[in-house]
């Protein structure tokens, strides 16, 4: 599988650092990626996952099966991800996205089937609560495009400490007024502290980890594993909020 050569932009040894975030919020090119277990690519266009390509010693896979391949944990101390930067002209970038529907590589044709747990649309009868008006809810295949990375347990939409839309394995009727107290506090110290909009925030234990992040007038709340790798999961959140947020 060959790709333009583009501009070299560079090699990042570290996903999940926060300035590789920032830099995919502004890069449009090949992302080609060497894990401990094998190499590929991502196609994005400033934040937007486009296609991927990942082949190991299991074989080749293509759009998001190849994503998700890509971020599997080998579970080795000693393994390592190293992503290497290709801008692209925008006479590379059609190149590349020709390639890609060639190859059946874009991953809006592979999205990820609909899992087997059922989006809550309303709070339990019993609690006799009555779903604040106004929240625009997400598409629901952007909450299985998060749902589908490696690691992540379950994924929640909610709004006024409601979980309007959730997916996976999780209780988020009983955490969902604490999240957004939790994001609330973080918008507030971001503001007082002059460091400007929250963009996410990570509660981590022992067993697992908590994001959560402002999505339009939403909050997504995302439920991981410990192990679970970040970059990639964060990098997938942040071009949610920016298609959301304009």
């Amino acid at each position: 599988m060959k790709f333009p050569a583009g501009t070299d932009g560079g090699t990042i040894s570290n996903p999940q650092d926060e300035g590789f975030i920032r830099e995919m919020m502004s890069f449009c090119g090949a992302i080609e990626i060497s894990t401990g277990t094998g190499h590929g690519f991502i196609l994005t266009d400033n934040g937007r996952l486009i296609s991927a390509y990942f082949k190991d010693g299991a074989g080749e896979f293509k759009g998001a099966e190849a994503l998700s391949r890509m971020t599997l944990d080998p579970g080795d101390d000693d393994s390592s991800q190293t992503f290497s930067l290709h801008r692209y002209s925008p006479d590379e970038f059609s190149q590349a996205i020709r390639i890609s529907e060639n190859e059946q590589l874009l991953l809006a044709r592979e999205s990820p089937a609909p899992v087997a747990a059922s989006p809550v649309a309303t709070p339990p009868a019993k609690e006799e609560k009555t779903l604040p008006e106004g929240p625009h809810l997400l598409d629901e295949s952007k909450l299985n495009k998060i749902l589908s990375q490696p690691g992540v347990l379950a994924v929640s939409a909610f709004f006024e400490g409601f979980p309007v839309q959730s997916l996976g394995d999780a209780d988020f009727e009983h955490v969902a007024a604490s999240a957004e107290d939790f994001a609330r506090a973080g918008t507030k110290i971001a503001q007082e502290m002059a460091i400007g909009n929250l963009d996410q925030l990570i509660l981590e234990t022992p067993t697992n980890k908590f994001i959560i992040a402002p999505c339009g007038d939403l909050y997504l709340c995302i439920f991981t594993k410990a192990d679970a790798q970040l970059g990639l999961i964060r990098v997938v959140l942040k071009s949610i909020q920016k298609e959301i947020d304009g």
